[in-house]
């Protein structure tokens, strides 16, 4: 039986109220030295050593703090009709799966949705993993695109049979979606020449044309998710 890709116990702290505020200041913090050129790796430790931040929530820190580089505009759910996309396939995936799952999704200063997990050449499929993939697929038909191509990265594990499971919805479904695997996704994602889904933000800083479906799915499709807002508000601001 598949496990659920849920809470991790040492997600309990993004229950606790007062955490949030602090987490807030941390990203607001990170992101403007990461603005002005400071190294990402000193910069982190730097601001959760400063706020006596737990690992976790310095991964969380550095997925939702941007570096405020100017991006190409994304395009709009109205946009996509007959165009065609290009999905970063583990980003998207493990986004959604946790999401479904009740795990923990972060909002970023980006507005993009990111998940806490850490891919670390490994993948295992999860009970949400099939449902993810459908709620995509609805999504591309109901957007109206007219193909959409999942990347999956071909050293991780279990990237061939996801590609299969994605085409065999596909072909259920009866949309215009198919899956392969591929190396250097993050490359292939960037010069496709289509419309880019994914949260990675070395992608994003690159120009590439975007979509953010993370964010349209969630906020359309799934909105039992437990969403850990990380944007700063007007406290945030040039010094």
């Amino acid at each position: 039986m598949r496990k659920h890709r849920g809470l991790a116990p040492e997600d309990s702290i993004f229950f606790e109220s007062e955490r949030i505020p602090l987490l807030q200041k941390a990203v607001c913090d990170l992101s403007w030295l990461l603005s002005r050129g400071y190294a990402p790796k000193a910069s982190t430790s730097l601001v959760g050593n400063h706020y006596q931040l737990t690992e976790r929530e310095r991964l969380a820190l550095v997925h939702a703090a941007s570096d405020g580089k100017a991006r190409k505009a994304a395009q709009t759910a109205e946009a996509l009709k007959g165009k065609s996309l290009c999905i970063d396939g583990f980003n998207l995936l493990i986004t959604l799966e946790a999401a479904l799952g009740g795990g923990i999704v972060l909002l970023g200063m980006d507005g993009c949705y990111r998940d806490v997990a850490n891919l670390h050449g490994s993948y295992s499929l999860r009970a949400e993993t099939e449902s993810a993939i459908e709620l995509t697929g609805d999504a591309i038909g109901a957007l109206k695109v007219e193909d959409a191509l999942w990347l999956f990265d071909r050293p991780v594990s279990n990237s061939g049979r996801l590609a299969k499971l994605v085409n065999d919805i596909a072909a259920k479904l009866q949309v215009p979606m198919h899956a392969k695997t591929a190396d250097q996704v993050d490359t292939k994602v960037k010069t496709c020449g289509r419309i880019a889904v994914t949260a990675d933000s070395a992608i994003l800083a690159s120009g590439t044309e975007w979509f953010n479906l993370p964010a349209w799915l969630i906020e359309h499709r799934i909105p039992s998710a437990n969403v850990v807002d990380l944007r700063s508000g007007n406290d945030c601001k040039e010094e």
